[in-house]
């Protein structure tokens, strides 16, 4: 009978590093999308201020 070989020590720390940073990149891509989608709703609000000033002086 031939024993079976059960990962262990750095392969098994290997495995679960990259299975951790593949599984975290979806939730750090939409952080990174829900602010860039805030600093650009923060800018073209600063835009429209800016250009109703202007259009009323």
């Amino acid at each position: 009978m031939v024993p079976l070989q059960i990962p262990g020590g750095p392969e098994l720390l290997i495995i679960f590093l990259i299975y951790g940073v593949l599984g975290l990149l979806p939730i750090a891509a939409a952080l990174v999308g829900m602010y860039l989608l805030y600093k650009i709703r923060n800018d073209i609000g600063r835009i429209a201020d800016a250009l109703e000033e202007s259009e009323s002086v």
